[in-house]
C-alpha cells in the first residue's frame, strides 16, 4: 500500500522507469500489463515514457500492487523527500531505482557485443564476457537483493554468448554447459523466452554431436513448453527454424517442410530487433534454412530460387556471413548440376 501522506506527483520518470523494470522483469508486455490494471497499452507507454503523471491514489495503488513495488520503491520515486547522501556506502543503501537504471542496459550491451565480433570486430570478446560473469558472481554473492534479478538475466545473456562462442571453437561440451546454465538461471528469474531459447540451443548442441533422439526430445520439450507458457513471436520463430534444420539434418522431408513453413510464417511479420539479430532470425534466414535443407533433402533445383531472392533482400553482409553465404550457394548449384 502506498503511504497516503507522501506526495504523488513524481519527477525525472523515475516512476516510469520503475514500472517499466518491474514489468520486463515479469516478462510482460506493456499490453499483458494493460489488461491486469484495466487501462490500454498507449496508457501504459506514456506512464513509462513519463509522458503522463498518475495523479490519482487507487491507480498507483493497485499498479503497485500488481507489478509488487514496495512502498519503500515508491518513496524513493516520489518528490519532497530527503536527498539521499551522495558519499559513497554499501551496496544495500543505494537506491535501488538507480541500480535498475544502470543494469537495464547491460543485458543489451552484452548481445550487442556478440554482435560486434560476428561482424569480424576485432575484440577478445571471450575474455571480456567471462570477466563480466565473475564481478556479477561475485557481486551476487556479497549482494543480492535489488541486484539479484536483473544480474541473473544478465547472466544468462552472457552464458548464451559464450556457448555461442564456444560452438565457433567446436567445443561442443563447452557450449553445452553454458546452454544448461542458461537454462537454470532461466528457471530462476521464471522467463518463459529465456527457457525456451535454452532448449533450443541444447537441442543443437545434441545435433551437432549426432545424438538425434535427444535433440528431438529436446525440441519436443521446447515446442511443449511454449504451448503452456506465453513466448515472444520470434522466440517460436527460432524454435521453429531450429526444427526444420534437425529434421533435413536427420531426413525427414515431412517434418522439415512442416517446420519451415511455420518459421516463415512467423516471419512474415517480425520487427528486427537486437535479439533478432542475435537469434538470427527473420525472413531472409529462413529462406536460406529452406534453401540448404531442401538442397539435403536432394532437391537443390527447388533451393536456387530461393538464393536469388535472399540475394535481393540481402544485398550486404559481413565477411564472415558472406564467406558462408557463398559456400551454401555453391553446394546448391553444384548438386543441381549433378542431378
Amino acid at each position: 500500500m502506498v503511504d497516503r501522506k507522501k506526495p504523488l506527483e513524481l519527477q525525472n520518470n523515475a516512476f516510469g522507469k520503475l514500472v517499466r523494470s518491474f514489468r520486463e522483469q515479469r516478462g510482460w508486455s506493456q499490453g499483458d500489463l494493460a489488461e491486469q490494471w484495466g487501462y490500454t497499452r498507449e496508457y501504459v507507454s506514456l506512464i513509462e515514457l513519463g509522458k503522463r503523471k498518475l495523479d490519482k491514489l487507487e491507480q498507483i495503488e493497485r499498479l503497485a500492487d500488481i507489478l509488487g513495488i514496495s512502498q519503500e520503491q515508491l518513496r524513493i520515486v516520489g518528490k519532497g523527500l530527503p536527498s539521499r547522501k551522495s558519499q559513497s556506502g554499501s551496496l544495500e543503501d543505494n537506491d535501488p531505482v538507480l541500480l535498475q537504471t544502470l543494469l537495464e542496459p547491460a543485458q543489451t550491451t552484452v548481445k550487442l557485443s556478440y554482435l560486434l565480433w560476428r561482424a569480424d570486430g576485432p575484440i577478445d570478446i571471450a575474455s571480456s564476457l567471462q570477466s563480466l560473469q565473475g564481478q556479477l558472481d561475485q557481486a551476487l554473492i556479497s549482494y543480492g537483493g535489488q541486484f539479484r534479478i536483473p544480474a541473473l538475466r544478465i547472466l544468462s545473456s552472457l552464458h548464451e554468448m559464450l556457448g555461442k562462442l564456444a560452438i565457433e571453437r567446436t567445443a561442443t561440451r563447452e557450449a553445452m554447459s553454458h546452454f544448461q546454465e542458461m537454462y537454470d538461471l532461466a528457471e530462476e528469474v521464471n522467463d518463459p523466452d529465456i527457457v525456451m531459447l535454452a532448449l533450443i540451443h541444447q537441442s543443437e548442441m545434441f545435433r551437432r554431436d549426432n545424438k538425434y533422439e535427444a535433440a528431438f526430445r529436446r525440441m519436443k520439450a521446447a515446442e511443449n513448453y511454449a504451448k503452456k507458457h506465453k513466448v515472444s513471436e520470434y522466440i517460436q520463430g527460432i524454435m521453429w527454424k531450429a526444427s526444420a534444420i534437425n529434421c533435413f539434418v536427420h531426413g525427414d522431408e515431412e517434418g522439415f517442410l512442416r517446420a519451415i513453413d511455420r518459421a516463415e510464417a512467423l516471419a512474415e511479420n517480425i520487427t528486427e530487433t537486437v535479439d533478432t539479430l542475435i537469434g538470427e532470425f527473420d525472413r531472409v534466414d529462413v529462406l536460406q534454412v529452406r534453401a540448404i535443407g531442401l538442397t539435403t533433402l536432394w532437391k537443390p533445383e527447388k533451393s536456387i530460387p530461393i538464393y536469388k531472392d535472399t540475394d535481393k533482400l540481402r544485398p550486404f553482409r559481413t565477411p564472415r556471413d558472406q564467406s558462408s553465404y557463398q559456400i551454401i550457394k555453391a553446394q546448391s548449384a553444384g548438386w543441381g548440376i549433378q542431378k
